[in-house]
């Protein structure tokens, strides 16, 4: 991939909101609109539209102008939560058939038998037809496949059941994958229109439930996926794009278009992830290795811990009561966003979340048809969301319609104020935010209070003190572009690959170490052969490698970084390495130092050098301070609970280097940062807000 020479967009198609990002000639431009439903790309077009208006060119211009796109979605993570998919039918080995029922995931509930949950049936069980064949745990062939029974297999699941897609799941074909190859070339042969996944290609581990239910949900949102990915493509072209357009994967990097269609299950949760490799860079910038971050918009609340700037990767990722083998950043998310519904429970307990009003019909205060009330309508009521100024004054804000909703949810129920129901509504949502830092942090050994809270998205700025305050942390950072600041961390990202393996060796074996090693340089070489023909130049790759161990008899591994080649002199600091790693995870003294360390599964990670255009320099800023004091505004302050004309300072006017008191609000064009009493705000040279604590005696 060459160097840019054009403009780069990042587009982050949300829940709410699409954001987007545009980097040209040296200047950063973001654009916000609605996410459209019925048609992803029109939200997309119209935000770069946005964009481009600041820019004074067109938004064909603007694309025609455009080197690269890189684009995060929702699309694969509603479908998955919402179950709402392709009719999947499944290739499995003789006598395996119920294992999508009988093994893996929690069941809800387990011990109430009234209220228990089992884990959710993907496939219809009709549409799973056992063939013959068995490899060994160590691919020794066992049984030969029959062709015949296995073209008949697939034509009886696509000709007379009718599903969509295919997954074919076969015993231990991480040692062998030769059965799986055959059985996907018949497939292709015969029926070259159906999609079909291989668990091989997807996860070749050793643990089948997870390997098969990896293939079987890349299958169940094909269809999703790959209508999106021609919707936006089209438009794009259609208005003049003729550059790159690649799509970002919940691992943390791109992905191309041709290998997202093949995997488009690696697209779930990529804007969350987005965000916390756009942190992530931020973090390094400002010399700040440790954050917890925090992404709130419309939809959903996002959190991630950041430790010496390394971005976690989850491992064997469970969605809900689903396991699969899928890596994706360590992100925890929960419904907590601008369009969470508040509403009463059956034992009258007030709630927020986890449903949302979304773009459609939105909020009450959208008046689109929205009647249940939400986060933003509490924040209409409050007096904090200005409605003359939401996204610019292009989305325009009925104060009526938030207050008769926060009234009818919650204030008729409680015999509360419309005041006292909003703050109730507040207070409800920095509890549940302020709970999921907790569960990234202080239930993973981390102390909060070591960390600096990186605070961004259209809504989260409103409540980011108060989040910080619960949780203990000192200091906030709200990034200039917080808005879109998911879309700017696309602007951040390389291509990647990243690949398990099976591999089984003990660490006291170094007899073992040629093989081992033939063993991950194939892996490597494969990885590598992969990201050369998505079009990279080899001069251009960079490999990682990392290794899961444990302990004999143990069933959970912990991950290691790994050398090109592993020696006899090596193996010493491996084993202290993994001590270490261990008794810093589980407590000092519990490792079992009299063992050697088994290795279980080798990771690959194979990603590019890309160059990416400068997100964080000095800032020109071309505020300027105002003639006489700041506007005010009356808001309810949650703090006090009571009403107080505050000042409320435009971003145009707030210049690097400038601080003020709380409480008061600063006015964006998409976002709005509230400081309440008792604390100080600045901004410092990259034009991000600081807030912290008063010192005693300042006012």
């Amino acid at each position: 991939m060459t160097a840019l020479t054009g403009c780069a967009i990042g587009v982050d198609v949300g829940g709410t909101h699409t954001d987007v990002q545009v980097a040209w000639n040296g200047r950063l431009e973001r654009g916000k609109a609605l996410t459209d439903y019925t048609d992803f790309s029109r939200g997309l077009l119209r935000a770069i539209e946005v964009a481009a208006e600041k820019f004074d060119v067109s938004l064909e211009h603007l694309l025609a102008h455009t080197d690269t796109i890189f684009n995060a979605t929702t699309v694969v993570t509603n479908a998955i939560s919402e179950f709402r998919g392709d009719r999947v039918g499944v290739l499995v080995t003789a006598g395996f058939k119920d294992t999508f029922r009988l093994s893996g995931g929690p069941r809800l509930a387990e011990f109430d038998d009234h209220l228990q949950v089992n884990v959710p049936d993907l496939v219809d069980r009709r549409a799973i037809i056992e063939i013959g064949g068995r490899m060994s745990a160590q691919g020794a062939e066992l049984v030969p496949l029959d062709p015949a029974e296995v073209d008949a297999a697939v034509d009886t699941l696509v000709l007379d059941r009718g599903v969509d897609a295919l997954a074919v799941c076969l015993l231990s074909s991480y040692a062998n994958p030769a059965h799986e190859q055959a059985v996907e070339q018949r497939v292709r042969e015969r029926h070259p229109g159906v999609f079909v996944s291989s668990s091989h290609r997807l996860f070749p581990v050793m643990r089948e439930t997870r390997r098969w239910t990896t293939a079987v949900l890349n299958s169940f949102v094909q269809s999703t996926a790959e209508t999106y990915l021609d919707t936006i493509n089209r438009s794009l072209a259609e208005h003049g794009f003729a550059g790159t357009l690649a799509f970002f994967q919940g691992l943390g990097a791109g992905i191309t278009q041709r290998r997202a269609k093949e995997f488009p299950l690696s697209l779930l949760a990529s804007g969350p992830a987005a965000g916390a490799m756009g942190a992530n860079a931020l973090a390094r910038t400002l010399a700040t290795p440790d954050i917890l971050l925090g992404d709130m918009g419309g939809t959903s609340f996002d959190t991630c811990l950041i430790r010496d700037n390394e971005v976690r990767i989850n491992k064997n990722l469970d969605l809900g009561q689903l396991q699969t083998g899928l890596n994706l950043v360590d992100v925890v998310s929960i419904g907590a966003g601008g369009g969470s519904i508040a509403w009463v429970s059956e034992r009258g307990v007030p709630q927020v979340g986890p449903r949302s009003a979304r773009s459609t019909p939105g909020p009450a205060c959208y008046g689109r048809g929205g009647e249940e009330p939400t986060v933003t309508d509490a924040m209409v009521c409050l007096g904090v969301i200005d409605p003359g100024n939401y996204l610019g004054g292009r989305t325009p804000i009925y104060p009526d319609l938030a207050d008769a909703a926060i009234q009818r949810g919650l204030g008729e129920h409680f015999g509360w104020s419309t005041e006292e129901s909003a703050v109730a509504v507040h207070d409800l949502v920095v509890a549940n935010m302020s709970n999921a830092i907790r569960e990234v942090s202080v239930r993973k050994g981390h102390d909060p209070r070591r960390f600096t809270f990186l605070a961004f998205g259209g809504t989260l700025p409103m409540f980011a003190w108060q989040i910080a305050q619960a949780v203990g942390m000192s200091e906030v950072i709200i990034p200039a572009n917080s808005s879109v600041f998911c879309a700017q961390g696309l602007l951040h990202s390389d291509f990647a690959i990243r690949r398990d393996h099976s591999l089984f060796w003990s660490l006291d074996d170094p007899s073992a170490l040629d093989s081992v090693n033939a063993a991950t340089d194939a892996f490597v070489t494969q990885a590598v052969a992969d990201m050369v023909a998505d079009g990279f130049d080899l001069d251009q790759l960079r490999v990682k490698r990392y290794a899961d161990l444990k302990y004999p008899g143990q069933v959970y591994e912990l991950t290691i970084a790994m050398p090109e080649r592993i020696t006899a002199d090596a193996l010493d600091e491996l084993r202290a390495r993994f001590l270490e790693l261990y008794e810093s995870t589980y407590g000092e003294g519990t490792a079992w130092t009299g063992a050697a360390p088994i290795m279980q599964s080798y990771t690959v990670a194979v990603s590019t050098r890309r160059e990416a255009p400068q997100m964080f320099g000095e800032a020109d800023s071309t505020a300027r301070a105002q003639d006489g004091p700041p506007p005010r505004r009356r808001v309810f302050l949650p703090e006090t609970k009571q009403w107080q004309e505050i000042p409320v300072v435009p971003e145009s006017s707030f210049a690097s280097g400038d601080t003020f008191a709380g409480p008061l609000i600063v006015d964006a064009t998409d976002t709005t940062v509230y400081v309440p009493t008792g604390v100080v705000i600045g901004r410092d040279k990259l034009a991000n807000y600081r807030l912290t604590a008063a010192q005693e005696g300042r006012s």
